[in-house]
This record gives structure tokens, C-alpha cells and sequence, in this order.
């Protein structure tokens, strides 16, 4: 039982046990694995085993037939020599099997410890070297005695070079082939090895991230649960000193409770004394028919004060109507304070609704402001724009007039007057023609630029004078075009001087709406501060007020709570006040009962007295019961019991 884990008295419970049975699964499945493998490498190494034991066995083949060929070809080589090769091939070849055998029975045995039931061909020892040894010795021996097998000897060892030369690469390609396959195996693990790496580290990072996630969460969830633990130790406070205002209340109410019951004790005690004594005076009496007279009267004086009781009891009691009195008094005090508060809770939300109206219409009046200021930014911002836009068209026409004054500049370059004084008297008309042609062009392309009208039928009647008058008007055609040249020039000096002009325009309004701009943007920030000062203090003002309202909300709650709390109180005390005088008066109506009984007790004892003692005379009017008898006064008192006949 101990050995599979099982105690009667406590043992591991089913938890553990199915813990243990998981773990005992995954290690087996690992030791399959494993096994696995190594069946694999079993595998691989008795290919490799395999191989290089055909190798082996090559190489020893081919150095028996090197001796053998040698001889052949050296047939004086003396015996022992021929006896040493064979005793070392023989011992290399028994050395190559001992160490394959070793092998062999070493994977035998591993096969053996993990518990692997396949098929391993069962290999032998190879075949004897001897005897291979001895046919060679025949075969150097025959080959000695024959000659002409020489050549036959040859084509055998060619062909058996040649199988052993296949052997041996087949063997190299199942070793290399086993080499790539465990390379491949190594290179795979590696990979494997790698992503799961990989992925551990990657499952890192993510538990590390969650982890934070949580940390932070927490840290979030413990300031919220502090928060909360101080607004709650606030209002434990404040429940605490408001138990403790009203403890003090209890403690006045409770004293004054006092000092009532302790007056209607004294009042009580003394009542108590006067009707002692009026007992003691009534049982003071001299003699029986004193007493009886006397007893008669007080029967008498008994009728009166019951029926005064009787009729005091009809009637309410002054106490009691006083009581019922301050009740109503002080119900109508507290229905005025309470009428007074209301008036003040009403005035104060008249007030609170004034205020709030004046804030709302302050808020009104800011949001004018503020609207007002964005329509004067929108001014602004729009005469922005508009300025920008005539900045952009005069600096377009400073560049037209720039591009003018380049156009004229360069006519005026390429035409000097000296050079037109020297070529005046070199060109020909033709030339002259030209030149007015392109003087014509220039003037139209800065006609059309500075937008000004030119009269060129003037310059086109030029054109079509007739040829018999072109000689005549040479020089008139010269003194045109230097009048034409002086007012080109002066045309260039003036839009120098325009250009001039514009440029310092431009720039002194440049420098003006730069400044306007400036101001204008100074201007914007200051009504941007004053908006956001300004509606911060709305804000605030509002919260203020938002604040108070809700301050006098609950003190008004409070008030309410209050007053209702002292008209409950008062009500109830009232109430316990007539329960005690209504309590009081029964007593006293017990008391006055109880003594009408005792009275008629001694009565009766009177009566039986008399009648024992011998009266005869007085009991003809007791039985007759005239109007005169004080006996019958007494029996016809309904409380009082009649004396049997």
C-alpha cells in the first residue's frame, strides 16, 4: 500500500493522485521520445557500422591481393616474409572484427536496456582470414609455378579493384547520407529550438504587458478604494457629530422630562395629604348618634362631592384644558417658525433665482462680448484677406512694371546715340525699315502692358508713303525717329520713376499693414485672454453659485427635518401628558370610590350595632323608610348595598 501511495489513515487525496499520474504520463512520453531517438541513432550507426565494415573488409580484400601480386611479380621473396603479411593482415582483420564485435554487442546492449523489439539481423563473424590467407598462398603459390595465368590474375584484380571501388562509394554515400541526415536533424532541432525561444520570450513580453495592465489596474482600483475610505470617514464624522447634537437634544429633552415628573410627583404627594386628612377628620366622631348625624351629613356632603366629582367630570378639566391650550399654542409657535422658514427658504430662492438671472444675463451679455469679438476677428481676418489680395496684385504689377522697365532698358541699351549717329549715315532704308519694325513691336508689347492707346496710324501712314517721296523724306524720317528715340526715353525715365514710386508704396504699406497686422494680432490675443479669463470666472461664478444653491437646499432640508423632528416630539409629549392626567383622574375616581365603600362599610357596622344594642322603636322607621330616614338616603345610593329585610 505504501508503495502505490495509498494510506487508509490519510492518504494523498484524488488530486494529487491524478497530479501524479499526469506527471508519470509526461515522463513517459518524453522517455519515448527519447527511445525514439535513440532507436533512430541505433539505426543510423549500424548503417554507418555497415559501411565501414564493407570498407574494411574491401581494403583487406585489396591488400591481399597486393601481396598476392607481389608474389607473383617477386617470386624469389623468401617464406617467412610471405608469413609475416599474413600474420599482419590477419591480425588487422581480427583486430577490424574485435572492434566491430565490441561494437555490435555494445548497441545489442543499449537495444537491450531500453526495451527495443526490432529486427536486427544478426551478424556473423566475417569469414576466416586464414582461409583467405591460404588460397592466396595457393593461388602466389600456383601463380609461381604457372606463368601464363599471369594475365588472367591481372583482369581479375582489375575487376575486383573495380567492385571494391563501388563498395567503397556506396559506403561513402550512406555515410554522408547519414551525415546530411543528422546535419539536417541538428539544423531543424536548432530552428525548433529557436522558435520556441522565440515564442517564450514573446510570451514574456505579453505576460509581462498583462502584468503591468493588472499592476496598473490595481494601482487605479486602490486609489478609488481610498477615495472612497476618506469620503466615508467624512461622513462617519459627520454622522458622528450630528449623533452627537442630537444626543445633547435627548439629554435636555430628558432633564426637562425630569423636572415635569418630578412637579407632578409633589402635586401628587400632595393631594394625597389633604385627602388623608380629610379622612382623619372624618373618622374623628363623637358617639354613635353623633356619628351617625355626622355620618349622615358626610353621606350627604359624599352626594354632593360626587355629584360635583360627576359633574367635574362632565366638565373638562382646566389642566387638562391648559395643557390642550399650550398644545395648540405652541403647535401655532412652531406653525409660524415653521411659516417663518419657508418665508426665508422662499427668499432666499428669490434671491438665488435673481442671482442666477443676473449671472445668466452676465453670461448673455460675455457671450455678446465674445460674439462681437469674432465678428471683429472675422472683420479682421477678412480685411486680412483683402489686403493680402492687393498686396498680391501690386506686387504683381511691380513685376509687369519691372519687366517693362527690362524690355526698355534693353531697347534702350541696344540703341545708343552715338551709335545711332554713326549708323545714320551707314544704314540703308531698308535697315531703318527693320529697326522701326521692331521699335513698332516693342511699343505695342508695352502699350499693352501699361495699358496705354497709342495712335499708330501715324507710324502705319510712314509705311505707306509712295517710293518716289522716300528719298526726299530721309532726313524728316530721321528727325522722326530721333523724336521717337527721346520720347521712348523719356516714356523709360517715367516708368523708372513710376516703378520708383510703386516700390515705395508698396513697401511704406507694406510697413503699415505689417504694423496694422501686428496690432490687429495683439489686439486678437488680449480678447482671447479677456475671453478665457472671462469665462473662467463664469465658470467659477457658476459653480459658486451652483454651490450655494445646493448649501441652502440642504439647509433647508435640514430646517424641514428639524421642525418636523420638534413637532413630532412635542406632539408626543402632549400626548403622554394627557395620558397621565387621564391615568391621574382614574385614580382619584378609584380613591373616591374605594372611599364611598369604606363608608358604607361603617354604616353597615353602625346599622348592625344599633340592631343588636335594642332598638325597636327605630327599626318600625327603617322598614317603613319614610322620607326622613338617613338610612334610606344611603340605600338609595346606587354603589351603596341594600340591608336585607
Amino acid at each position: 500500500m505504501e508503495k502505490f501511495g495509498m494510506n487508509f489513515g490519510g492518504g494523498p487525496s484524488k488530486k494529487d493522485l491524478l497530479e501524479t499520474i499526469e506527471t508519470q504520463k509526461k515522463q513517459l512520453l518524453q522517455y519515448q521520445a527519447r527511445l525514439k531517438d535513440v532507436v533512430r541513432a541505433y539505426k543510423s550507426l549500424l548503417k554507418e557500422k555497415e559501411a565501414l565494415e564493407a570498407s574494411i573488409k574491401v581494403l583487406s580484400v585489396s591488400h591481399e591481393a597486393d601481396v598476392g601480386l607481389a608474389g607473383v611479380q617477386l617470386p624469389g621473396l623468401t617464406f617467412p616474409d610471405s608469413v609475416d603479411d599474413r600474420c599482419s593482415t590477419h591480425s588487422e582483420d581480427s583486430t577490424g572484427t574485435a572492434t566491430s564485435l565490441d561494437t555490435a554487442a555494445s548497441l545489442t546492449s543499449i537495444k537491450g536496456e531500453f526495451g527495443v523489439e526490432d529486427d536486427i539481423p544478426a551478424r556473423g563473424p566475417p569469414p576466416p582470414k586464414s582461409e583467405e590467407a591460404s588460397g592466396s598462398e595457393s593461388g602466389v603459390s600456383s601463380s609461381s609455378g604457372d606463368g601464363p595465368f599471369a594475365g588472367g590474375e591481372v583482369d581479375k584484380r582489375l575487376h575486383q579493384m573495380k567492385t571494391q571501388l563501388a563498395t567503397l562509394t556506396s559506403s561513402l554515400a550512406t555515410v554522408t547520407q547519414e551525415k546530411s541526415r543528422m546535419e539536417a536533424s541538428y539544423v531543424a532541432d536548432k530552428k525548433k529550438m529557436k522558435q520556441d525561444l522565440e515564442d517564450a520570450s514573446n510570451k514574456a513580453e505579453e505576460e509581462r504587458a498583462r502584468l503591468e495592465g493588472e499592476l496598473k489596474g490595481l494601482q487605479e482600483q486602490i486609489a478609488e478604494t481610498k477615495a472612497r475610505l476618506i469620503t466615508q470617514q467624512h461622513d462617519r464624522a459627520q454622522e458622528q457629530s450630528d449623533h452627537a447634537l442630537m444626543l445633547r437634544e435627548l439629554q435636555k429633552l430628558l432633564q426637562e422630562e425630569r423636572t415635569q415628573r418630578q412637579d407632578l410627583e409633589l402635586r401628587l404627594e400632595e393631594t394625597r395629604e389633604a385627602l388623608a386628612g380629610r379622612a382623619y377628620a372624618a373618622e374623628q366622631m363623637e358617639g354613635f348618634e353623633l356619628q351617625t348625624k355626622q355620618l349622615t351629613r358626610e353621606v350627604e356632603e359624599l352626594k354632593s362631592e360626587l355629584q360635583a366629582i360627576r359633574d367635574e367630570k362632565n366638565q373638562p378639566d382646566p389642566r387638562l384644558q391648559e395643557l390642550q391650550e399650550e398644545a395648540a399654542r405652541l403647535k401655532s409657535h412652531f406653525q409660524a417658525q415653521l411659516q417663518q422658514e419657508m418665508r426665508k427658504t422662499a427668499l432666499a430662492e428669490d434671491q438665488l433665482r435673481q442671482q442666477s438671472q443676473v449671472e445668466e444675463q452676465r453670461v448673455a451679455a460675455l457671450e455678446n462680448q465674445i460674439s462681437e469679438v469674432s465678428e471683429l476677428l472675422g472683420t479682421y481676418e477678412k480685411a486680412k484677406q483683402k489686403d493680402q489680395l492687393a498686396i498680391q496684385k501690386l506686387k504683381e504689377r511691380i513685376l509687369q512694371l519691372d519687366l517693362e522697365n527690362k524690355t526698355l532698358a534693353l531697347a534702350a541699351s541696344s540703341r545708343s546715340p552715338l551709335d545711332s549717329h554713326g549708323e545714320e549715315s551707314s544704314l540703308d532704308v531698308s535697315v531703318l525699315k527693320d529697326k522701326m519694325e521692331k521699335l513698332k513691336r516693342l511699343l505695342q508689347v508695352a502699350a499693352r502692358k501699361s495699358q496705354v492707346t497709342l495712335d499708330m496710324e501715324k507710324l502705319c501712314d510712314l509705311e505707306i508713303m509712295p517710293s518716289s517721296e522716300a528719298a526726299d523724306g530721309e532726313k524728316a524720317t530721321a528727325l522722326y525717329y530721333q523724336q521717337e528715340l527721346k520720347q521712348l526715353k523719356e516714356e523709360f525715365e517715367r516708368y523708372k520713376m513710376r516703378a520708383q514710386v510703386v516700390l515705395k508704396s508698396k513697401n511704406t504699406k507694406d510697413g503699415n499693414l505689417g504694423k496694422e497686422l501686428e496690432a490687429a494680432q495683439e489686439q486678437l490675443a488680449e480678447l482671447k485672454e479677456k475671453y478665457i479669463s472671462l469665462r473662467l470666472s463664469c465658470e467659477e461664478l457658476e459653480h459658486q453659485h451652483q454651490q450655494e444653491a445646493d448649501d441652502w437646499k440642504q439647509e433647508l432640508v435640514r430646517l424641514q427635518q428639524l421642525h418636523r423632528q420638534e413637532l413630532e416630539r412635542c406632539q408626543l409629549d402632549f400626548r403622554d401628558r394627557t395620558l397621565k392626567l387621564e391615568e391621574e383622574l382614574h385614580k382619584q375616581r378609584d380613591r373616591a370610590l374605594a372611599v364611598l365603600t369604606e363608608k358604607d362599610l361603617e354604616l353597615e357596622q353602625l346599622r348592625s350595632v344599633a340592631l343588636a344594642s335594642g332598638l325597636p322603636g327605630r327599626r318600625s322607621p327603617v322598614g317603613g323608610g319614610g322620607p326622613g330616614d338617613p338610612f334610606e338616603i344611603v340605600t338609595d345610593h346606587p354603589l351603596v348595598p341594600r340591608a336585607k329585610e
